[in-house]
């Protein structure tokens, strides 16, 4: 230290004789800068609204000190700590930020600890809050150390901590909060709010979403590095198919195939790339824009040729209209105009009897990549090389499992297994052969919430209603239209969706909207994110949806160029949506930020899947009683008390150190 020291007083003493007017002189040490160090005259620790300053010195490799060099100052964590070009810190908020000091690549950093001082955590001291009922008060940088609220007649609110990490998940923040002065809530709004109308008396068993996210993420590790290769063959591929290539058997038929054609298909759903295992077909109906095959193993007693027409006619009116309107058109790399359904026990025998989940059917991108490899393209062996879905069949017996021995029950989950995965196909081709600016294919937590969005449409399609229309259970669960009872068609199309959203808000603290390794959690937070923003957005929303699937970057700057918002703004609005868990459907609020246009989530969730309450975890926050929580990036805590009439309560961090700045924290008066 006592070295360091007088390094610094020859750097000041250097720095003052250039500043009047003296150069380098014929002692002084010249050469290129091998190091920087940055010191500080006494502490490392400022409080929040002070200054210190930091003298940041050049050496050679030798270790001796350059004189006259400019630095250029910078902050890890500008909400925590702030530098001048001079290097004066000041403290904004309680927490750490490493202070940087460099020359072109040379880089020398020293680490500040910022905190509240014993006055600015003394409620005596400051004015404490007062909100109205309804009001939604972002804490600033001193309040994240100490936050005082005013009971006045005796008042209640929801605390709302964010992590706004966009990190697809990872990044974990720790929430530790103690109070004084709070107690349990004692009015609403209640965590259940239930309309009337019937309501649905079994729920449904869920999809096997872990299934669907693992072939997701083998697609993008397997068939990303493949780009360029299929696009390259796309490019040089024969325009005619009005004659058999040779490429596949799909490839094979003719465009518009006859009823009874044989053909052989890859039906491995475990790899994408390697040991295809062939299956016998046959095509059993033909439409305009389907073709309907069928494996020749399926058990007896499922569905006839004439149920297999319908499928067609269904994807032809109904499913392809819907996802290439809201989507954009698919690829038609097999030259035939139309999409291969494959039905298949294979899709029965992915769900294993009592796992307590299902398997519904699939879309695997390696469809979509050439066959077969030449000395410079890296080919996908277990191509089928065609637009196509795997479905399952109905297994009458169980002799599989007992999943898909209901036929009208599978009917229905295969209409939503459609139009989920044909999303995820019109999104895997237009990122791979039409936007050719993209070089990748979509994450799959942003694909995954694309696909819930068209099953949300589809049911808006069928029943009769629309975006925007703050549905309530009442009015879904009531009435009749052309295509049979309200009540029929939530169990059909809606309750799926719902499940999913149910598991997302009981565990709120550890599940993500964007994950890439998450299931249930993130495809019902996706879903209900997706919704939100198009419903917060001005212009037509098909148009949105539409620029996602066809984006030329993936993720999160995907969504930032598609909504033309920054990264910071898209954070955000994660938040507004998080806080909107909690305030929408309450009559607390009336602040479109904090609302959900489309559903009133509080009337329809627990009807529909027959639960007791709302099932949004809430926490209580008691004097003396910490509450700590773990929260991922995209994850959110809800913190419920009370402040009596004439008290002060005060809420701190537990362990005296505030969270990092990337938890952000919403107060809402509620009572």
């Amino acid at each position: 230290m006592r070295n360091r020291r007088s390094i610094v007083g020859m750097v000041l003493l250097t720095l003052c004789c250039a500043c009047s007017g003296g150069g380098t002189g014929p002692g002084d040490v010249t050469g290129p800068v091998a190091s920087i160090a940055v010191d500080a005259a006494t502490t490392t620790s400022v409080f929040i609204g002070s200054t210190i300053s930091l003298v940041a010195s050049a050496h050679n490799s030798s270790g001796a000190t350059i004189a006259g060099q400019t630095f250029t100052w910078s902050s890890s964590n500008p909400l925590v700590a702030t530098v001048s070009s001079a290097g004066v810190v000041t403290g904004v908020a309680a927490g750490v930020a490493s202070i940087s000091a460099s020359i072109g690549s040379i880089v020398g950093q020293n680490t500040i600890a910022v905190s509240a001082s014993a006055a600015q955590l003394s409620c005596a001291n400051v004015t404490p809050l007062a909100l109205n009922v309804g009001d939604v008060h972002q804490f600033t940088g001193l309040e994240r150390s100490s936050l005082c609220i005013n009971g006045g007649a005796g008042s209640e609110y929801a605390l709302v901590a964010f992590n706004s990490s966009l990190d697809t998940g990872t990044t974990v923040q720790t929430v530790s909060l103690l109070a004084t002065s709070t107690v349990p809530v004692v009015n609403g709004p209640t965590p259940q709010l239930i309309g009337g109308g019937p309501r649905v008396s079994a729920r449904r068993v869920p999809r096997n979403v872990d299934f669907e996210m693992r072939m997701r993420e083998m697609e993008r590790r397997e068939l990303n590095p493949r780009f360029a290769a299929a696009r390259a063959w796309y490019a040089g591929r024969s325009r005619s198919f009005a004659a058999p290539r040779g490429i596949s058997a799909i490839t094979n038929l003719p465009p518009t195939p006859v009823v009874g054609s044989p053909l052989s298909l890859n039906g491995n759903a475990t790899s994408a790339c390697g040991t295809p295992q062939p299956h016998g077909a046959t095509i059993v109906a033909v439409s305009t824009r389907a073709i309907i095959a069928v494996d020749t193993l399926v058990p007896p007693n499922g569905f006839t040729n004439a149920d297999y027409q319908n499928f067609a006619a269904a994807f032809d009116t109904l499913i392809y209209p819907l996802d290439t309107l809201n989507f954009g058109a698919p690829t038609d790399i097999d030259g035939n105009g139309r999409v291969l359904l494959f039905f298949s026990q294979l899709v029965n025998q992915l769900s294993l009897p009592g796992q307590g989940s299902y398997v519904g059917g699939f879309f695997f991108g390696r469809d979509l990549f050439p066959l077969t490899s030449t000395a410079t393209l890296a080919a996908c062996a277990g191509s089928n090389v065609g637009e196509m879905f795997y479905l399952p069949v109905v297994d009458a017996t169980s002799q599989y499992n007992a999943y898909f021995n209901n036929k009208p029950i599978v009917t229905s989950q295969v209409l939503t297994t459609v139009v989920h995965e044909f999303q995820h196909l019109i999104n895997a081709g237009r990122h791979l052969y039409v936007n050719t600016a993209a070089t990748r294919l979509e994450e799959s937590w942003l694909d995954e919430s694309q696909a819930m969005l068209a099953q949300e449409l589809l049911y808006y399609r069928v029943s009769g209603f629309a975006p925007k229309q703050k549905l309530t259970w009442v009015t879904i669960s009531t009435g009749a239209n052309a295509n049979g009872a309200q009540l029929d068609l939530v169990k059909a199309y809606l309750v799926q969706g719902l499940e999913l959203l149910n598991s997302y808000l009981s565990s709120p603290e550890t599940s993500t909207p964007y994950s890439n390794t998450e299931n249930l959690q993130t495809l019902g937070a996706g879903w209900q994110f997706m919704r939100y923003l198009l419903d917060n957005t001005t212009g037509t929303q098909a148009t949105f949806s539409r620029a996602i699937d066809n984006g030329a970057v993936t993720g999160f700057a995907n969504l930032s160029n598609v909504f033309s918002t920054s990264l910071p703004a898209l954070a955000s609005t994660y938040q507004s949506w998080a806080i909107a868990q909690y305030v929408d459907g309450t009559g607390v609020s009336s602040n479109p930020a904090y609302a959900n246009p489309s559903w009133n989530y509080r009337s329809v969730l627990p009807n529909a899947l027959s639960l007791t309450s709302y099932p949004l975890r809430i926490r209580p926050l008691t004097p003396a009683v910490p509450v700590s929580v773990a929260l991922r990036g995209g994850a959110a805590s809800f913190i419920r008390f009370r402040v009596n009439a004439g008290l002060t309560a005060q809420i701190i961090p537990a362990n005296g150190i505030a969270a990092s700045t990337l938890v952000t924290y919403a107060l809402v008066r509620t009572f």
